[in-house]
């Protein structure tokens, strides 16, 4: 089986990260550890996961499997997880990427992202609505939220923290605010605030990373 060599970029904090990686969005359920397994014995050592893909335990099954079989250690991954929305209250934050350390079956993630600027209420399904079907929002800001995912590198749980389909205000706000800067910027999903977003990104010397080619 050919095992792809895929070159890293550094981060400004000096964590590195490979240049591409297996996105989990999506994954079927009982399909995604397969695909994860395959892409470990392809040469994959960058696995982007999330709380709301609803699969990282799956994931981590691979890993596993893929550890006890030798192929690799844990410190030959680079693992992306991502804070929902329902859990940007400051105190929901820590046991947040509890759960996805868990459910990884790891001891720490490389890159931890706020996954959107918005919070939605606490509690209850991923994406809560009222009796009416409208999305219920909490009025947390991401400020609150960035403080307590700065903690989280401080007590081990990720190496690196970043954003996700934040605007050019919105990335500038929390650099403005920051004790630990965010050395990644994901899903740049709207072509016409890429050239702005990429902008603030390179000013502050932060990597971007989009969510295909």
């Amino acid at each position: 089986m050919v095992n792809v060599q895929i070159p890293n970029v550094t981060f400004s904090n000096g964590q590195k990260i490979p240049i591409f990686g297996l996105g989990t969005w999506k994954s079927e359920p009982g399909k995604v550890t397969q695909a994860v397994k395959d892409a470990i014995d392809l040469g994959y050592r960058h696995l982007d996961c999330a709380h709301a893909y609803s699969n990282e335990k799956e994931v981590g099954e691979a890993i596993k499997s893929k550890i006890n079989e030798g192929v690799i250690k844990r410190e030959d991954l680079f693992i992306t997880s991502k804070l929902w929305d329902t859990f940007h209250r400051p105190d929901l934050v820590e046991g947040a990427i509890k759960e996805t350390l868990k459910n990884l079956g790891v001891d720490y993630i490389n890159l931890y992202l706020i996954h959107w600027p918005m919070a939605y209420k606490e509690g209850g399904e991923l994406f809560p609505v009222d009796k009416n079907g409208k999305m219920m929002f909490s009025d947390v800001d991401y400020i609150d939220t960035w403080k307590a995912m700065e903690f989280l590198v401080e007590k081990g749980y990720t190496k690196s923290i970043g954003l996700s389909n934040f605007n050019k205000r919105q990335i500038e706000r929390v650099l403005d605010n920051a004790t630990v800067l965010p050395v990644n910027l994901q899903e740049c999903r709207n072509k016409s605030n890429r050239s702005t977003q990429g902008s603030s990104v390179r000013n502050v010397r932060r990597t971007q990373t989009p969510p295909r080619p």
